[in-house]
């Protein structure tokens, strides 16, 4: 199976069989032809199916562990070659597994049946955690789960592939027909292959523009999707967001699961890691988000500015500015083209948004050299959220008076008033020093602190107007627009040299995209959709957009890895 689109472990993939070829995620019986079930004796030889299941012995769950070690010693003296499917049993007893990992390692299976799946769907740990170790260790293996259609999104998302829809014609007999509400609001008209089919469009098409998430988050039919897809953020959120594609679009927050979502995993981690001040900051201001984005353009924010300039003049470029938000936590300035998402606004927060937000506001805070101020202009719970990363860093807050909102007359004659005690002056040096920081610290954002350095340092050059490109030392670095950037075979190859980061290391002539059997080496940094540098020989050859994860890379044996959009 060939990876083509990522949303978090769920893949939109293509498997190719012979002359027949389909799209994943899919179903037994529609797209593809799956043999029945084998026990261990029979059938000796496979059939004329697109998958054919080799002999197995279907444990039970709760099987007991002497049991388990005799059907393991018998499952190794099974003649498995023609069988391009195997029977995984999955079980309470998950030590097991390495064993019957070591038997699907050992015969190359194409796809492997996730037996027990009913239950497994109700033991929400060993759901994840199983399907977790699949995906990792056998990035080109197609899984096929039996479940109802209603699980079809949720299981997708975690690293399904396929369905077997065979079982599903016993709601048929019993006279039920799915419908959205299913398990609980049944239709009297049997339609099981039809509403599967329905399903498995729905999700394909979400994995198409992606919106798994969002699709899995408006389907919560049963108590297992919401502990199962709980347990999968809390408790394995670096997996989700291993496979997550670099976010472009905007992130739509629709209930109490989207702020664990991967995104805002991502982006806590990226400001605690990557962002770092400016350097000739001597003021910290604290402001709240605004419904539009980018923050700057919205009604507020210009009324922040105006108050700003007013009170410090040219010293505002040596100003540096926090945006508080849900569930992002702290967006800065620079950052804020980055940070796309629309969440409702109520003015109430939970806890769940609060203790994170402060947490990572604190670490920011102490970014900062000690002696430098921090003046606060929010309301409601952003304050108390500047009130707890204050105690949490040890830094003092000072805050303006705010009354009737933040953008009243009265706090924005506050906010001058306090500003204007202190007195900050900044030079045509400061002003071009953050017309560079604006644009390195996108670079930095994506390729870690630094890279901003390296394709733009304090010799570069910045050409053009709507279209910034970069230059240094008379070749191209890169450009930037609004946020979105690119990047040169020669600017990578500056990154590479100062971080070590982003890198795909090949050793052949690059001639066209780069497939996973083709890959040496690469960073485990790098997720779906990132810009990368594919290096031969500590060089530089060519860069292009990551389709795989980069521990996916150099597992996978087939599909393509990068997406080559330049060569050096």
């Amino acid at each position: 199976m060939e990876v083509i689109r990522h949303e978090g472990p769920g893949r939109l993939g293509l498997v190719r069989l012979g002359e027949h070829s389909f799209r994943t995620p899919a179903l037994a019986g529609v797209d593809f032809t799956l043999s029945p079930f084998n026990s261990f004796f029979h059938p000796r030889e496979p059939g004329d199916y697109d998958f054919n299941l080799a002999p197995s012995i279907p444990l039970g769950f709760y099987t007991p562990g002497e049991v388990i070690d005799k059907a393991i010693g018998r499952l190794w003296s099974v003649n498995y070659e023609g069988f391009n499917a195997f029977y995984l049993p999955a079980l309470r007893r998950t030590e097991y597994l390495g064993e019957f990992f070591k038997i699907i390692e050992r015969y190359n299976f194409d796809a492997v049946y996730l037996g027990n799946s009913k239950i497994l769907i109700k033991e929400y740990r060993y759901f994840v955690r199983i399907l977790r170790e699949l995906r990792e260790r056998f990035p080109n293996v197609m899984i096929i789960a039996d479940l109802e259609p209603f699980f079809y999104p949720l299981a997708v998302y975690l690293g399904v592939d396929a369905f077997d829809t065979r079982s599903l014609k016993l709601y048929d007999f019993e006279g039920k027909g799915f419908t959205q509400f299913s398990p609980f609001i049944w239709s009297d008209e049997p339609n099981s292959l039809d509403f599967a089919r329905k399903s498995i469009l729905e999700v394909r098409k979400a994995l198409e523009s992606g919106k798994l998430r969002y699709l899995v988050e408006n389907y919560f039919p049963t108590q297992y999707h919401a502990g199962i897809l709980r347990i999968a953020d809390l408790e394995h959120a670096d997996y989700l967001e291993k496979y997550t594609p670099i976010q472009k679009e905007t992130v739509y927050f629709v209930s109490d699961a989207s702020i664990r979502r991967p995104e805002v995993k991502r982006w806590h981690s990226r400001v605690a890691e990557r962002f770092v001040p400016p350097e000739n900051t001597e003021l910290v201001l604290l402001f709240p988000c605004s419904a539009k984005k980018p923050y700057s353009f919205s009604r507020s924010h210009t009324l922040y500015r105006k108050a700003v300039k007013e009170a410090l003049g040219s010293g505002i470029f040596k100003v540096h500015e926090l945006i508080l938000t849900s569930p992002f936590g702290v967006v800065p300035r620079e950052w804020e083209w980055l940070a796309k998402y629309d969440i409702v606004v109520t003015g109430h927060w939970s806890e769940e948004e609060i203790k994170p937000a402060a947490q990572l506001l604190a670490r920011t805070l102490e970014k900062y050299p000690k002696d430098v101020p921090i003046i606060a202009h929010l309301d409601e719970a952003y304050v108390e959220i500047a009130k707890l990363a204050g105690e949490l860093s040890g830094r003092e807050i000072t805050f303006t008076r705010v009354e009737n909102g933040t953008t009243s007359r009265e706090s924005l004659r506050s906010l001058t008033e306090t500003l204007r005690e202190f007195s900050l002056e900044a030079t045509k040096e400061d002003r071009t020093y953050r017309y560079f920081e604006n644009i390195r610290k996108v670079f930095d954002f994506h390729f870690g602190a630094g890279a901003g350095e390296a394709v733009l340092p304090e010799n570069g050059k910045v050409k053009g107007s709507k279209m910034l490109r970069l230059f240094v030392d008379g070749q191209q670095t890169g450009t930037y627009k609004d946020g979105v950037i690119s990047v040169t075979p020669y600017g990578m190859q500056r990154i590479y040299d100062r971080l070590k980061a982003y890198w795909v290391k090949v050793d052949f002539e690059l001639r066209g995209d780069v497939f996973a059997v083709g890959v040496d080496e690469a960073d485990p940094a790098i997720r779906p959709d990132d810009i990368v540098g594919i290096v031969r020989d500590g060089k530089v050859v060519g860069v292009g957009k990551a389709v795989l994860a980069g521990e996916e890379m150099v597992r996978a044996r087939k599909g393509v890895a990068v997406k080559v959009r330049k060569r050096a």
